[in-house]
Formats: C-alpha cells, structure tokens, sequence
C-alpha cells in the first residue's frame, strides 16, 4: 500500500512538472509573439505616477494601459495601483497606497482606453461593457513590462531619430525652403483673426509656418512634425524670413496664374 502511494506522489509530480513546463513554455511563446510585434501597433494611456503633481479631485486608483487591436478585440495590458489622495495647498497629491496590480484583459472591439484611465469618464458613472481577463498577477506583470520595453525602445528610437532630422533641417532651412515649389505647399486655416499659414513635407519633415497679423504687429512661428513629434523654432527672426520665403514664393505663383488667366481673355 506504501509502494502504491509513492507511485501516485511520483506520478503527480510528475503532471505537476509537465503543467509547469506547458505553462513557461506558453508563456515564452507569448513573451516571443509580444515582442515580434510592431511597437507602434500598441496605444499607450495614463502616464506614471508623479506625487509632485497636483490634482483638483481625489481617486482611488491610477490606471496606466497598453492596448492594441486584435481579430477577437482590444487586447489590453493594463497596470491598476491602488493611491491614497494626501490634500496640501494647491490640491491633491496622489501615493501608492499599495502594491499595483497587474492584468492582462480582452474587451469588446470600439472599446477605448479612457474608459478607465479618464477619471472624469469613470467619476461620470460611465458603464464599462464585460470583458475577459486572460492573465494577472506574475505572468501580467511581465508581459506588461515586455511591452512597455519594447514601447519605450521604440520611442526613444524615433526621437533621436526626429531630433537628428531636425538638426540637419535646420542647419540649412534656407536652401531646403528655396528648394521647394510653390505647389509644395499648402494653406493651413487657424482659429486666429488675422493668420496666415502654409505647410509643406520637406525631406520628410513636415514644416509649418504661419503669421498672425494684428493691427500694426505681426507674430512669426515655424514647427517640425514628424513621428507624432513636434519641434517650435524660439528664433522669431528666423521664423520671420522663413515664412517670408514662403509667403513670396506662394504670392507669386497666384500671380503667374492670374496672369494666364487674363492672357487667355486676349
């Protein structure tokens, strides 16, 4: 009867072994499919938790996500830590007020981050739809982290990226400007009585210059886009002689039109 119950204790560590090894190995799959996927493909909501900042109303907790599309839904790894709201002058300051938890969750496809992350949204009594959550504790923590590595890589990429494309702009903007033809660039409406905008991609940069006149001043600003990154010219003098290149440039192609316009009345 002894040798039969060491049997079944053999047999069961055994089944236990072979789950834990099915499971690690599911896991690294996992691991190895989230980090084969491109990291633009995933959408981040919520920011890290900064004690220093100030906030009008209390919360109960702080939520941070990544969340991308996926055949079944939205796929969301989300990260949810309970805070205590300590008030001080000037608002409330936000702690940890425990360890976070971890979640790996499936929800209906149109589903949107500030579902849960908006506090305004969650505080207005919106109701969240049902959803499914396919891992948490451990496992969710580190697929999350494999995401937000991968993100954070990804990012960090770009900006050096977008700030090297900056630097070489700007090095000579006045022959890249020069370079371009009137019809490169495009009039861009503002919200402000009195602008004047126009908007170009010059060597893969999108560069936007405007002025806003208003009774006898006028104010000059030149931006770079690029990979959702925004660069503000601090030079008024350059952004000045910028836009006045462009502005000539585009002033002059209209009147070359008028004048085949009228050309052809004759």
């Amino acid at each position: 009867m002894g040798t039969g119950d060491n049997d079944n204790s053999k047999k069961g560590d055994t089944l236990d072994a072979s789950s834990q090894g099915g499971s690690a190995r599911l896991i690294e799959k996992i691991k190895q499919t989230l980090a084969s996927t491109p990291a633009d493909r995933w959408e981040q909501a919520g920011e890290d938790l900064d004690s220093s900042r100030k906030f009008q109303r209390p919360q109960e907790n702080w939520e941070q996500v990544y969340c991308t599309d996926t055949k079944t839904g939205v796929l969301v790894l989300r990260k949810s830590t309970a805070i205590a709201s300590n008030f001080f002058a000037g608002g409330y300051s936000f702690v940890e007020a425990s360890e976070p938890r971890y979640l790996v969750e499936l929800r209906p496809r149109g589903w949107a981050p500030k579902m849960i992350v908006d506090p305004n949204y969650r505080g207005a009594g919106a109701t969240d739809r049902s959803y499914q959550t396919l891992a948490e504790g451990h496992v969710a923590k580190e697929l999350y982290f494999e995401v937000q590595t991968s993100v954070r890589t990804h990012r960090e990429s770009l900006r050096r990226d977008f700030n090297d494309s900056v630097e070489r702009l700007i090095g000579n903007i006045h022959e890249q400007i020069r370079g371009t033809s009137p019809e490169d660039w495009k009039n861009v409406e503002g919200t402000e009585q009195g602008y004047t905008g126009y908007r170009a991609d010059v060597n893969g940069m999108v560069v936007t210059v405007s002025c806003v006149a208003r009774d006898r001043t006028a104010v000059y600003a030149m931006n770079f886009t690029k990979y959702g990154l925004r660069w503000d010219c601090r030079d008024s003098a350059l952004c000045q002689e910028i836009y006045m290149l462009v502005d000539e440039s585009a002033r002059n192609a209209s009147l070359e039109q008028l004048g085949k316009v009228i050309d052809e009345m004759l």
